[in-house]
């Protein structure tokens, strides 16, 4: 094997270890309460039971919703610790030391179910998405910062490859044949990768952009880039590129709001990125509630159960293919491309659910929506949606730009997730016009003749182009 082959497979390994460090527990916890609704429902009435209460069902649907959508708040809260952790003690800190909190998490969550605490079941989740808000962020860094440019794109998917597998294992070992049946199985064996997550992340260097960018530290930002792109990178020119986006800035210091907002290329790249963003909003009530939506268009629990994981194996088949080709194809017509075929599918099971009493066989045409839904999602939806705020802006921005964006995200996906189930109730499928497919048709169509590419290219040449853009469209308008 070439020594060119050889550190390329080194570092692939590296961002898969580290994707799987971080996503084990955002994809697990974001889908292990999908298919054994049954099993925690029993949970959480015996519970009750055994402190002399009895749960009516509108109670039940309180604590679970309350269970259930506490992530999305932790996942807030989480999004602002970032910047502090990740920005001022580095990237290695801020995903080792919230690692930590996840597997204190995991714990309590198993508690929990063993001695019938839903009050340590629901810190626990929100630990959980808290910790998961920090290391997500800290790993989108890491795969931007580490990664040669050529293949910058490529290894960042190895974020959503680990995420979308992660999310099917918790949905599979959901399932009534696996470990539906016995919850603190379910949530004992979570406990494990985590241990194990925390533990691979101590050998890891600090990224190079940090070192050399935010310490200064020339010396230590040579051995990162050595460690990470292997013994046969060259170290001078990636300094060099590293220098240029260090010198691109017009001011030191810490990031802030204030000045995001104020600097016209910073407020474009966030503008841009919630656009893209947008187009993930509905993928959160799918893997919560898929199996839901699926019974209600009539299909068989057992068939609305393994179309759920099927729609997470589909998902998971779409990432691995798409990175393959968004270092052929560029972000910009992948994201276009696939945003609006998933958006086609929402839309195709809005009608087939809606001529389904008529038709008894459309009901496996909602199946198939979410199958394609699951798989265009991940071949180049998701992917690059997430990583996108991180390519637009330079280093001294990018934590508090991604938890800018995450937490505009996360505002509309608590209002979708909240809404929902209450809405599809009243207006049956035609919920997902009003929630996913007319704001996804928008983004769309902005991102269309606002987004640019940045397949290839460096982060300090993406940003003047954005300037570049800015000052053509000020002249324009004067």
């Amino acid at each position: 094997m070439s020594g060119n082959l050889r550190d390329t497979v080194r570092l692939v390994v590296i961002s898969l270890t580290l994707s799987v460090a971080c996503n084990f527990q955002y994809g697990f916890s974001s889908t292990y309460m999908n298919t054994p609704v049954d099993q925690f429902k029993a949970y959480l009435n015996e519970s009750f039971i055994r402190r002399g209460h009895v749960l009516s069902e509108g109670t039940y649907d309180l604590v679970w919703n309350l269970i259930a959508n506490i992530w999305f708040v932790g996942f807030f809260i989480g999004i602002w610790l970032s910047p502090l952790l990740n920005d001022r003690f580095g990237r290695k800190v801020g995903f080792i030391s919230m690692n930590a909190v996840s597997l204190i998490a995991s714990v309590l969550r198993f508690v929990g179910i063993v001695v019938y605490s839903p009050e340590c079941l629901f810190v626990g989740r929100l630990l959980a998405s808290i910790s998961v808000a920090v290391t997500y962020q800290s790993l989108i860094l890491f795969l931007q910062e580490c990664s040669p440019t050529r293949f910058r794109g490529a290894l960042t998917f190895t974020s959503e490859i680990s995420y979308a597998v992660m999310a099917l294992l918790g949905m599979f070992l959901g399932m009534d044949a696996i470990f539906g049946r016995h919850l603190h199985y379910l949530l004992g064996f979570a406990v494990i990768p985590c241990a194990l997550s925390l533990i691979v992340l101590f050998p890891m260097h600090e990224t190079p952009k940090f070192l050399y960018i935010v310490r200064g530290d020339k010396k230590g930002a040579s051995e990162s880039i050595t460690y990470y792109h292997g013994k046969s990178a060259d170290v001078a020119h990636v300094l060099h590129e590293i220098s240029l986006e260090a010198e691109q800035e017009s001011s030191a210091g810490d990031s802030s709001l204030r000045e995001i907002f104020a600097t016209p290329h910073l407020r474009k790249a966030v503008f841009l990125s919630c656009l893209a963003l947008q187009n993930t909003v509905a993928l959160w009530s799918l893997l919560l509630s898929s199996t839901d939506f699926l019974k209600h268009a009539k299909l068989n629990t057992d068939i609305a159960e393994w179309s759920s994981t099927g729609m997470a194996l589909a998902y998971v088949i779409g990432t691995v293919l798409g990175s393959t080709c968004v270092e052929k194809y560029g972000r910009r017509i992948m994201l276009l491309t696939f945003s609006s075929a998933n958006t086609g599918f929402l839309f195709l099971y809005v009608v087939f659910a809606a001529l389904q009493p008529y038709l008894d066989v459309l009901q496996y045409g909602c199946l198939v929506c979410f199958l394609a839904y699951g798989f265009t999602y991940g071949f180049g939806v998701g992917p690059i949606t997430w990583f996108l705020s991180s390519e637009l802006v330079p280093q001294r921005h990018r934590s508090l730009v991604q938890s800018v964006c995450y937490a505009i995200n996360t505002i509309m996906v608590i209002i979708s997730t909240f809404t929902i189930l209450p809405l599809f109730e009243v207006i049956d499928a035609y919920a997902f016009l009003a929630l996913y497919v007319i704001p996804s048709v928008i983004s769309i169509v902005v991102l269309f003749f606002q987004l640019p590419e940045t397949k290839g290219r460096e982060i300090h040449e993406i940003v003047a182009e954005l300037k570049g853009k800015i000052r053509c469209e000020t002249n324009d308008i004067n």
